[in-house]
C-alpha cells in the first residue's frame, strides 16, 4: 500500500487522535482511509442522475481569516449555480449559507471548492429534490 502524507493543524490531529481512541480504530491510517471512503462515497450513495438538485449549504468562517473574500468571489463565479446567500454571526465565527441549484455534478464541485478555502472550517449541506424529500 503506498503512503501518503497529509498535512494538518496541531488542533485537528488532537481531535483526529482522541477519535481514533474513543472509537477504536487501530491507528491514524485506517481512520484516515474510512474518512476518504466517506469524502468520495458522499454524493454517489443516491440516484441523481438527470434531476434537478436544491441544496442548501452552510459554511463558517473566522472572519480574521480572509475566507469571507474568497467564499464571495466563489459566488459570483458560479451565479448560475448560487440562487441566495446570506451571511451571519455566530460568537467569533461567521456563518455563509448558500442555496444553489443545478446537476450534483455541479453542487459537488462547489461543495469541494468551499472547503478548500483556507480559514473555512465547515462545510455542511442538505440536499432536495423537486420532490421535496430531503436525501442527506
Amino acid at each position: 500500500m503506498p503512503i501518503v502524507s497529509v498535512s494538518m493543524p496541531e488542533s485537528l490531529l488532537t481531535e483526529l487522535d482522541e477519535f481514533i481512541e474513543e472509537h477504536g480504530y487501530s491507528g491514524r491510517s485506517e481512520a484516515v482511509r474510512e474518512g476518504a471512503r466517506g469524502l468520495l462515497e458522499e454524493f454517489q450513495e443516491q440516484d441523481f442522475d438527470g434531476k434537478q438538485i436544491i441544496c442548501v449549504i452552510t459554511t463558517m468562517f473566522d472572519h480574521d481569516s480572509g475566507a469571507e473574500a474568497t467564499l464571495s468571489k466563489l459566488r459570483h463565479a458560479n451565479e448560475d449555480l448560487v440562487t441566495s446567500n446570506v451571511h451571519s454571526h455566530a460568537g467569533d465565527n461567521c456563518l455563509e449559507l448558500f442555496v444553489v441549484e443545478g446537476t450534483i455534478q455541479d453542487i459537488s464541485s462547489y461543495v469541494s471548492r468551499l472547503r478548500t478555502i483556507t480559514g473555512v472550517s465547515t462545510v455542511e449541506y442538505s440536499i432536495l429534490t423537486a420532490d421535496q424529500s430531503v436525501l442527506a
